[in-house]
């Protein structure tokens, strides 16, 4: 963490200010270690100190959990930018950054009102803590692998039950379950809502489980848990039963495995994000599916589920060794399915790294 925090102390010399109002939880817990989840936590970084305001509900569990060097917790007991305020006028600089996406309206208008009477201006600074997160060190890399490990491990357990037991459950009860299964093998619990889509369900990308009971046909299953609050994120289509599955879901899983295979092959340090979305996207638009790929190949995972980079046809970010992103094409046809399969890889100079185990070819569950 402290490292980390050198890294900011570095950026900011190449801003418009060489201070940071940070709020985005997740960012708090990259340079601190304490992660206060919706907690409306404050770390400042000014002129070189570390000043982290957090509510008391909070105060036991940062001071157990912060691990950085000189670093002065602050108790907001009533209105928090009134205490960063307070701080702030210790300070002689005129002006300082703030996460402006992470903040209201009405937060950045009375934090400016504040800080306008101490001759201080408040700068815009998005995305800076993010692009050092973009970047995973082995550590980060060692909880994603383990969480990776526990989401190939529940889909084993959903597999190995059988048809039989799968067709017992609703679309809920099969999310809750891979959630259950989760927790039992050692993560925090899950990434992030588990979706079960059933049959014709399954058209909806991010679909939410009803209680509609599962048969035999098409379960897409997307999923993912916590480990030490590393994310992981996987996606399966897979059939039950011995019932004959139409023949255009047999072409359409063929064809997105295909796509996601070739996206994987290509996978490494130096290509962009679009150029590695195109290679999927140009596959399934050749078999006649590209209306039906209306997403992004993938995404950047971390301490968040979805974080950068974005890996679209927009994003020209060159990937870089030790990015963590998911490739993930998919095909949706309105009132007849959908298939996605999605794998979780970490880019490496020449190649990527596959972070999954779990079987993706064509089978039927019986």
């Amino acid at each position: 963490y402290d490292c980390r925090i050198k890294k900011i102390f570095t950026l900011k010399n190449k801003q418009k200010s060489s201070n940071f109002i940070i709020l985005k939880d997740e960012n708090i817990y990259y340079l601190t270690g304490f992660y206060g989840k919706d907690s409306g936590s404050i770390l400042l970084i000014a002129n070189g100190d570390i000043h982290l305001l957090v509510n008391f509900i909070y105060l036991e569990q940062a001071r157990k959990s912060a691990k950085i060097k000189n670093l002065n917790i602050v108790c907001c007991k009533k209105n928090k930018f009134r205490e960063l305020a307070k701080i702030l006028e210790n300070y002689s600089f005129s002006s300082i950054g703030v996460e402006g996406k992470n903040i209201s309206l009405t937060g950045f208008l009375k934090l400016e009102n504040l800080l306008a009477g101490q001759g201080k201006k408040l700068v815009n600074v998005d995305g800076e803590v993010e692009a050092l997160r973009i970047i995973k060190d082995k550590l980060e890399i060692s909880k994603i692998k383990n969480a990776c490990r526990i989401t190939d491990k529940v889909f084993g357990s959903i597999i190995s039950s059988g048809a039989a037991a799968v067709n017992k459950l609703s679309e809920i009860e099969l999310a809750l379950r891979i959630e259950e299964l989760m927790v039992k093998n050692n993560s925090e619990g899950k990434a992030f809502d588990t979706i079960a889509a059933y049959d014709k369900n399954s058209s909806m990308p991010h679909y939410s489980p009803q209680k509609i009971k599962v048969r035999d046909g098409l379960i897409l299953i997307d999923f993912g848990c916590k480990f030490k609050n590393y994310c992981s994120d996987m996606t399966r289509t897979i059939f039950t039963g011995n019932q004959k599955i139409n023949n255009e879901f047999k072409k359409i899983y063929d064809i997105v495995l295909k796509a996601q295979l070739m996206a994987i092959e290509n996978c490494r340090e130096g290509i962009t994000c679009s150029q590695l979305d195109n290679i999927a996207r140009k596959f399934i638009a050749s078999k006649g599916y590209g209306s039906n790929f209306g997403h992004g190949l993938g995404h950047g995972v971390g301490i968040e589920v979805h974080e950068e980079p974005a890996v679209n046809m927009e994003n020209r970010t060159v990937l870089r060794e030790n990015m963590v992103i998911t490739i993930e094409p998919g095909v949706y046809i309105k009132n007849f399915g959908g298939v996605r399969i999605e794998d979780m890889v970490i880019v490496r100079k020449n190649s990527c790294e596959v972070l999954y185990n779990s079987k993706k070819s064509f089978f039927v569950l019986d």
